[in-house]
């Protein structure tokens, strides 16, 4: 995926910036997290020429404040924070909460990053995704887009609206999408599902998470309960979408859009 984009960091201290790059953080599934969230940091260094280190809002370590203040200890002297989340709500509100603390305590330049949730390369992948779940199923097909249940201003739907009206227009007529929350929603996976079984002979449940972890088991009882109910459907599920180079990609277009406007 090629990226119009060019970094090069100042040696200067003052305006040398580094980046830290903010998961959510589950105990479930730790390690998948941890690796993954690792091999991203890894990459998306790579890919820009300096350094970024991972952290995470709850449960695993290191906090955004500690890993800042690593990035300081090694000569940084601005910072991005970039979220890896998929999702504009509750998460993405408490790394800028961060971000402001931060400046205001420590007089550092600390900026923030989008999310992911509308970045234009999400539906491709996505889209990508489906594809490979639903080549030679039996039409007609319909596709399910799960995001992580919250209910920050009811539900954080927008951006998942959006993703699904752009996979749908990839993936063409022959393929109704719609979108529903983990867990309890609204929109639930199960009510969702029964209403494109009523005319799909194939449904494809696509979790838009990008580790395993509760909300990946929320999602699989859901499919679970599906296919005890329609068992002369096609019910298929596929992974999360994982550390890949797609991602690294957005993340690296996220950071300079912010750098890209700021003087080094």
């Amino acid at each position: 995926m090629p990226l119009a984009l060019s970094i090069s960091p100042s040696p200067s201290r003052r305006l040398r910036p580094g980046v830290v790059l903010v998961a959510h953080g589950s105990r479930r599934n730790k390690e998948e997290t941890l690796v993954g969230t690792a091999w991203l940091a890894h990459r998306l260094s790579e890919f820009l020429g300096m350094m970024v280190t991972p952290a995470f809002l709850e449960a695993l370590e290191p906090s955004p404040r500690d890993a800042v203040s690593h990035l300081l200890d090694q000569g940084v002297g601005m910072v991005v924070l970039q979220p890896l989340l998929l999702g504009e709500g509750q998460h993405l509100q408490e790394i800028r909460g961060v971000a402001q603390e931060l400046s205001t305590c420590m007089g550092l330049q600390v900026l923030v990053g989008e999310s992911l949730a509308r970045h234009p390369y999400l539906a491709s992948l996505v889209a990508r995704r489906a594809q490979d779940l639903l080549a030679g199923q039996p039409n007609p097909q319909s596709l399910l887009i799960v995001k992580a249940f919250t209910r920050y201003q009811g539900g954080d739907l927008a951006w998942a609206t959006d993703l699904a009206f752009r996979v749908a227009h990839i993936l063409g007529d022959g393929c109704v999408v719609a979108i529903a929350q983990s867990g309890k929603g609204p929109p639930r996976v199960q009510d969702v599902g029964q209403a494109l079984l009523s005319t799909a002979e194939t449904l494809a449940v696509l979790p838009c998470v990008l580790f395993g972890g509760k909300t990946w088991e929320e999602i699989a009882n859901a499919v679970a309960e599906l296919r005890s109910r329609y068992g002369e459907k096609r019910i298929l599920m596929g992974e999360a979408i994982g550390p890949c180079d797609e991602v690294v990609a957005m993340l690296a277009q996220r950071v300079g859009e912010v750098l890209l406007g700021c003087p080094r």
